[in-house]
């Protein structure tokens, strides 16, 4: 008969467990020689008693340590090697500590977002144990300010509004709760990259059932558009999505890589999306879901008549990012299905992807707060819809010049002329009339 365990023996069990010995390496190393390390590089770091902890209750330092480390990597060498101690160039290779770089940035972000949401909500994740414990000071008294011009695009103020409405409120706390804790365990399997960082003070005004619901659906909208996006989606469109999905697996599948798509998804009803859906199933998932999201795009792929499902499957690899006047400009042109994406192709390499992507792809929907800044990006607008138009019917008429004359008219060597030809004026242009609200 086998021995009784006693608690020494579970206790001693735990601790050589190889994960637990590992975030415990971790949480040494970032509070003790790394943070030292910052204190050194840092110079509003220098005074503090308890750097780690100052940076972890600050977005905007955690997110400058991030920015830092990446920039002069070889100041942290001493701690980017293996366990036989040969250097590690990679962010995926296990160190010495026991985890990737990437995992560590991982459970720093999760640190931060903890350390966050205590100071935003001002109670513990924790609640005090002992009966006779103070009350949590209230979240009022605590609350973090948002850093005036933090966000281009963003009124969080209001985008938590548009959550409490399309959403709605918190639900009471459960015996024992905290607002930290409710969040806090809501999110933290939601939290990996470090761009997240910059989002934790939008993060905290989401209800913690929206999280439950959608999981990494918010913490993988990327850019301050998306996230306005996401706030403006209304229950009822992922709700009517889910309807017309009838597939939980593919529905979660929607939610975890795009959950944009569901506005498109609810709009184009069953049938519309079984076509369009058809022609994507090639792709990767994300790839996938992003061309649904990509939501004027989309829908046209259903409402014109011009496009079949062999066009999309030949238009596929570009149609999370081509804008719906590019669309229009391919068929205008007549190109037939292997010129599509030779022609996409051309244009690209001869614009460069920054141009190409300022004529061609996604026409941001979400407006600035600020007037002169709408009206900037009205302008910005105007211009690259009328340099696509232009470059188009430049095209045609050099296709058509040769063609009279007699001369080889390849719609691709055509296109690759003009971009070259107006690559230079037009970013000339672009970077002059960019408004501030398109570095989101």
């Amino acid at each position: 008969m086998a021995p009784a365990t006693t608690s020494t023996d579970t206790a001693t069990a735990k601790a050589e467990n190889p994960d637990a010995l590992a975030r415990k390496e971790v949480t040494r190393m970032l509070k003790g020689p790394v943070a030292d390390k910052f204190k050194a590089l840092i110079p509003p770091l220098a005074g503090q008693p308890d750097a780690y902890r100052t940076v972890m209750e600050s977005p905007e330092l955690l997110d400058a340590c991030f920015k830092l480390f990446h920039i002069k990597r070889d100041a942290f060498a001493e701690f980017l090697v293996d366990a036989a101690g040969s250097p590690v160039s990679d962010d995926d290779t296990r160190l010495k500590c026991g985890r990737s770089v990437n995992e560590v940035i991982g459970m720093a972000v999760r640190t931060g977002m903890r350390s966050y949401a205590e100071l935003y909500f001002g109670d513990p994740i924790t609640p005090p144990k002992t009966k006779n414990a103070a009350a949590p000071a209230t979240a009022a008294a605590r609350k973090p300010a948002t850093r005036s011009g933090q966000f281009k695009l963003i009124d969080v103020s209001r985008l938590a509004a548009l959550f409490r409405r399309n959403h709605g409120a918190d639900r009471p706390l459960k015996a024992g709760q905290t607002n930290s804790g409710r969040f806090y365990t809501s999110i933290k399997d939601a939290l990996d990259y470090e761009w997240q960082v910059r989002f934790f003070p939008i993060y905290v005004q989401i209800p913690g059932h929206v999280f439950e619901k959608l999981g990494i659906g918010i913490t993988r909208m990327d850019t301050e558009e998306r996230l306005q996006r996401l706030g403006e989606l209304a229950i009822t469109n992922i709700q009517k999505a889910e309807s017309v999905l009838k597939n939980p697996e593919l529905f979660r599948e929607m939610i975890d890589n795009n959950v944009l798509a569901s506005a498109t998804v609810s709009e184009l009803g069953e049938h519309g999306f079984q076509n369009v859906h058809d022609a994507l199933e090639h792709l990767d998932a994300k790839k996938k879901w992003d061309v649904l999201a990509n939501k004027d795009t989309a829908l046209r792929l259903h409402g014109d008549k011009r496009i079949t499902k062999h066009d999309i499957v030949a238009l596929a690899n570009y149609l999370d990012v081509l804008n719906e006047f590019a669309l229009d400009a391919i068929f205008d042109l007549g190109l037939n299905r292997d010129q599509m994406q030779m022609f996409l192709k051309t244009a690209e390499e001869n614009l460069g992807r920054a141009l190409f992507l300022a004529l061609f792809g996604p026409v941001q929907s979400v407006m600035p707060e600020d007037h002169d800044e709408q009206q900037k990006l009205r302008r910005y607008q105007n211009f690259t819809q009328s340099a696509l138009r232009n470059l188009v019917n430049a095209v045609k008429q050099l296709e058509d010049n040769l063609r009279r004359s007699g001369g080889e008219s390849a719609i691709e060597e055509c296109l690759a002329t003009v971009c070259r030809s107006r690559r230079i004026d037009l970013e000339k242009e672009i970077k002059k009339l960019a408004p501030g609200s398109l570095g989101a």
